[in-house]
């Protein structure tokens, strides 16, 4: 092969790596936002599709800089006084989310609690939801609680809210009264387990692009305990 035919395909090769780490699945939430989904994951024993995660975000100047905390990452870039924060993250078919700001034309007008006007947003896909156990556990117990009403995680549709942002940020899962759809087995099957998705994603030095949707925010160390980071 050529010089210019290497260089060029190095150069595409570096250009895909750079999309795939740039097009995470997470779902990111903001003040208000309310998430309606079915999980994926069943909450089983064996089951590879929900687990716990410990992930390093820390600001490096005007970037934010983010590393998975595993045995197989090497986290020796991450400054002495950052610190991992715990999360538990599960793989949930999102049916939609409302808004209580239009920020997309897309976004359906709906009227909400009260007959306020809100904004939804269908999705209609597979997302990773990442959650904080929160103070004493609180929210890991609410999802706790819904596996034990239900007998499996993914046998109802699960309404999971954002109120506040920043160092008030508190989340909250309770269960619907909607009837979930018929699983996407075949979908289901083909998602990697978490553990796989976010040593893919994180097990190298990433910084979210501005604009790109995948931004995170900064938490205070005193205030891992119970926010979303």
């Amino acid at each position: 092969m050529s010089g210019i035919s290497r260089i060029q395909q190095q150069s595409e090769e570096r250009s895909g790596n750079a999309r795939m780490r740039g097009s995470g699945r997470e779902l990111w939430l903001k003040d208000g936002d309310q998430v309606f989904a079915t999980s994926a994951a069943t909450g089983s024993d064996d089951d590879i599709l929900i687990d716990a995660i410990e992930l390093y975000t820390w600001r490096d100047g005007n970037k934010i800089s983010n590393l998975l905390k595993h045995e197989d990452v090497d986290t020796s870039v991450v400054p002495s006084e950052a610190r991992a924060s715990r999360r538990f993250a599960f793989w949930a078919h999102v049916h939609e989310i409302i808004h209580v700001n239009r920020t997309k034309p897309e976004w359906e007008p709906v009227e909400g609690p009260g007959g306020r006007q809100v904004f939804k947003e269908t999705v209609d896909d597979f997302k990773v939801i990442a959650l904080p156990f929160g103070r004493s556990d609180v929210l890991w117990i609410q999802l706790v609680d819904l596996y034990n009403d239900w007998g499996n995680l993914n046998k109802g549709v699960m309404r999971i809210k954002r109120t506040g942002a920043a160092l008030d940020t508190t989340y909250a899962i309770a269960s619907t009264a909607r009837t979930p759809l018929t699983p996407k087995t075949a979908e289901i099957a083909e998602l990697p387990s978490i553990q796989a998705y976010y040593l893919e994603r994180y097990s190298a030095l990433w910084t979210p692009q501005p604009n790109a949707g995948d931004g995170v925010e900064v938490k205070q160390e005193s205030a891992y305990a119970d926010l979303p980071f």
